[in-house]
Order: C-alpha cells, then structure tokens, then sequence
C-alpha cells in the first residue's frame, strides 16, 4: 500500500475535525509525506518550506500550510484536538449538462475563427459523496500516475482536494537550474502516429506563450525536443523547457499561472471566453499545488483532480478549444481525462 495506516489514520482526523493538511508524492517517488498545521496567505516575498496552494487567476496569493504537526502527533493528541468550526468552501453540486457544454463550446469556438488563438474550457463532473472512502480513493488514483505530482489536502480556504497532475508549472533548485513544460495536446494512446493539425496548433500556442514569459523577465530559456506524455489512456504533447533563474522562482509561476494550457491565449480573451461561458465557478482547478523543501521549490499545476467534502464530489476536466475544435471531441476528451479518477471515487464506496 502506497499509504501508511498511520498517514491515513492522521489524513481521516484532519478531515474529519478540519485541521489544514496535506498528503503529496513527487513524480515517481513512492514515499509520500504527510503534512498538519496552521494554514495562512502568502504573497510573492515569502518563500517559507510547507504546501501551498494559489486558486486559479488569483496571481500573488497563495494559500500555505506550515508544517507543524506529525502524522503520529496528530493520532496520540486525536481526542485533544478540537474540531475547527470552519465553514469550508463547497464543492460544485450540478455536472455541466451536455447541451450547456456544446452551446458554450461552439460560441467559443465562433469567436476564436475569427480572431485566432486558443481557449480551455472546462466541464464538471458532481455526484453524491456520503458514502466514499478519501483515503481509499487516493491509494488507487495515486497508484494508477505514478510518474504525477499526487496530492490531497484540506484548508479552511479551499475545502478537500485531491488530483494528480502530470503538468509542472515551475521548479527551482537551490543551484537555481529552472525547469517547466508545455503540455497540450491531448489524444488516445498512439505509437506512431503524427499529431494532427489541432493539437499540434494549441501546443504550440502553449510553448510561445511560455518562453515569451520567461522572456520578458530576463530569462533565456532552452526548449527540448518533443515527447508523448502518457496519462493512463491517454497521452499528451509536450516540450521540457529549461534555463538559468536566480530570482523568486513565485514570481515566475505568478506569471505563467494560469498557462495556456489551462486558461488559453491571448490570455484577457481567454479569460473573459471562460467567465462567459463557464457557470461553475474553478476555484482550485487550474491554479497551482506545490511544495517547498530543503532541494528548492517544486510547484505543479492543479488538475486533473475532485474537489470534495462529506455530502458532494465535483471532478474538473478541460480541454484547449481552437478555432478547429469540435464539440464531441472535445467532450469525449474531458470524459477520458476524468475516467480513471471517476473509477477510483465508484470503487471506493463503503
């Protein structure tokens, strides 16, 4: 098992008596690390170690959970701790209906033929939570990517979340080597074949975009050949992108968050096709998850996830909308992205 009796014991209290915590694993590590403590808000001058979230287009503030507490100090002091009387954020209760999602894809798409660029427009998946096991849930989606960024976690701010993000956002080292990636492009498990127009065209938005960014701060970046990322059935476009950063590495992820590959380009339109034409509100989908510690910072973007409490579940999947996309495709996508994590959730019933 992935996870230790104790971390699920200490992971299950917290839940239950809302005390700020996090459960993470790095890509292709198979040691997870638990987390409890005090949750407070950042903004760019403070790099502190712990986990921290930013919300999606929220730049310069983030959310922090210090770590102050053990897993086995939260079990010996269970009956001591008091629950919190916190009124956590809920999650969304309605998935995005078909007709809603086809309607609001084709107007975007309308628009994009006649200016150009691109658009990540998201859908939501909601059911009944009141009998699901969390715990049990991130054991079998944790086991299923294990090359992801896996996480769960819990602040007063944000409500319970848990994903498994294949897409780095920012990572800084203490020698100040800065890596991070373009990925998009999305398509069913392919040997050989070539990428099609599509796909090829909204990744390469996401890659300009990046090294533009970086760019503008000074920072010459190196782009690497391309690969397929896989992600259970699933496989992804994506370049490594790499270069030389001596400054606070938030104030790069500031300005890449929200990236093309979640929001879309140019960015204000982007935003404004999702504030259009979105009704569920993204909260944590499409912002960032991450953590500090002694080798630098290492920061993911927040996807590919479920944003839940005791009554109510609610998965988020996207996909990048260009003037060539098409409305099945585009939902048969976003079924794909979420299937593996929507089978973990229906296998863990109690």
């Amino acid at each position: 098992m992935l996870l230790s009796t104790s971390i699920s014991r200490a992971a299950s209290l917290c839940i239950e008596k809302r005390l700020p915590f996090a459960i993470y694993m790095m890509p292709g590590s198979d040691h997870v690390i638990f987390l409890a403590g005090d949750e407070s808000t950042q903004c760019n001058s403070d790099v502190d170690h712990g986990f921290f979230i930013s919300e999606f287009n929220t730049s310069g503030r983030r959310i922090m959970i210090a770590p102050r507490y053990t897993a086995e100090q939260i079990i010996e002091n269970a009956d001591t701790i008091a629950t919190r009387d916190s009124a956590a954020v809920k999650p969304v209760d309605c998935s995005t209906p078909r007709d809603e999602y086809d309607n609001a894809l084709n107007k975007v798409v309308n628009g994009l033929k006649l200016r150009g660029g691109k658009t990540v427009i998201s859908r939501v998946i909601c059911g009944d939570a009141a009998d699901i096991d969390w715990l049990s849930v991130a054991e079998k989606y944790f086991t299923c990517f294990p090359s992801t960024f896996r996480y769960l976690y819990y602040t007063a701010a944000t409500g319970a979340w848990l994903g498994a993000s294949p897409e780095l956002l920012l990572e800084c080292d203490n020698a100040g080597n800065l890596s991070t990636m373009s990925l998009a492009g999305t398509r069913m498990k392919s040997s050989d074949a070539a990428w099609d127009d599509k796909n090829r065209e909204e990744h390469d938005y996401v890659t300009r975009y990046i090294v533009d960014k970086l760019l503008s701060l000074g920072i010459n970046a190196a782009v690497g050949c391309a690969e397929n990322v896989s992600y259970g059935a699933i496989e992804h476009l994506c370049h490594r992108i790499t270069a030389r950063y001596a400054g606070n590495p938030f104030i790069v992820a500031d300005m890449l968050s929200p990236t093309p590959a979640l929001a879309g380009t140019p960015l204000d339109k982007a935003l404004n096709d999702i504030t259009l034409n979105e009704r569920h509100p993204r909260r944590c989908y499409g912002g960032y998850v991450g953590v500090t510690d002694s080798e630098g910072i290492h920061i993911f973007v927040n996807l590919r996830c479920v944003h839940f409490d005791e009554a109510r579940y609610c998965i988020y999947a996207g996909g990048g909308i260009t003037a060539k996309s098409e409305s099945a495709t585009e939902w048969d996508e976003t079924s794909a992205k979420s299937q593996v994590l929507l089978n973990a959730i229906n296998q863990s019933r109690s």
